[in-house]
């Protein structure tokens, strides 16, 4: 039997059980671990991804980053925020005006604001706008965008009166975007977006493979929501996208000869819980 301390995280409504690497047990699975630790019989409600920091000599910190279902090999916007924080309560990050970590093999450069934390992000590695996306039937106006992890994006006011408007079911729409053989085989997370009345901004619902299930935000579907947004509907960087927690992200970046970059995701990221989880057997590799 073995105690794990963690601290339960919080990015715009995105949570996350974060772990000290340097903490846990050298031979310890963390896939293996992750739907344990993102249960919602955890004491402090569960959460969508399970994040381990561990020292780096390239930088300040490696983060390790575990969906729900223990799937890896991806961003997380929201994630890599918390992490930033954590790292920098927990000493791993020297300078709090510039961080540099890795994820996936990936490096991201960082830093606290006063908003809370915000990260920059490589160009998107993919992005294709407007192609029909054949949902229950009928063609729909789909984007795509890939910033770490790929997302489809579609917009409210094109999805069609039989989407149900104010009484949209984003888990019947998400799921069937998430597992669409276009997006085969490693899937997409679905994003659905309206357009702020005033025009500032976008209004954003994500649901996300590897939770199958809506998320309080979505950081890396926030970027792709904000660029395909300011492409194909003229939003000025940067982009403010109200999520479903409530909580607002800043999405900014620049465009050159039509290229993106320079994308960068702010907002807030703060700790909510501690708490230990114990495991009656040591999930070893």
């Amino acid at each position: 039997m073995i105690t794990l301390d963690y601290t339960k995280m919080s990015g715009a409504g995105n949570t996350f059980i974060v772990f000290d690497g340097r903490e846990l047990p050298a031979d310890i699975s963390l896939d293996a671990i992750s739907p344990l630790v993102c249960d919602a019989a955890l004491s402090h409600g569960g959460a969508d991804g399970m994040i381990a920091i561990y020292p780096w000599n390239g930088g300040d910190f490696e983060m390790k980053y575990y969906n729900r279902d223990g799937s890896t090999g991806m961003m997380c916007g929201n994630g890599g925020r918390c992490a930033v924080r954590f790292a920098v309560d927990h000493g791993f990050a020297r300078d709090a005006s510039s961080i540099t970590f890795i994820n996936a093999g990936e490096r991201y450069r960082a830093s606290l604001t006063e908003r809370g934390v915000r990260i920059s992000f490589p160009d998107p590695k993919l992005f294709r706008a407007t192609f029909p996306l054949d949902l229950f039937g009928t063609p729909r106006p789909c984007n795509f965008a890939d910033v770490g992890t790929p997302h489809a994006v579609l917009f409210m006011d094109e999805m069609g009166e039989d989407s149900g408007g104010g009484a949209f079911d984003i888990d019947r729409w998400g799921a069937a975007v998430r597992r669409h053989q276009e997006f085969a085989p490693e899937g997409a997370n679905a994003n659905f977006v309206e357009m702020a009345s005033d025009g500032s901004g976008i209004r954003l619902r994500t649901f996300e493979r590897g939770v199958e299930a809506e998320t309080g935000a979505c950081g890396t579907g926030a970027v792709s929501s904000a660029i395909i947004a300011s492409q194909l509907r003229g939003l000025v960087p940067p982009v403010a996208v109200i999520t479903t927690s409530g909580a607002t992200l800043y999405v900014d970046f620049q465009v050159e000869d039509g290229h993106v970059t320079d994308v960068s995701l702010e907002g807030g990221a703060e700790g909510v819980g501690k708490g230990e989880l114990v495991l009656d057997e040591d999930p070893a590799v």
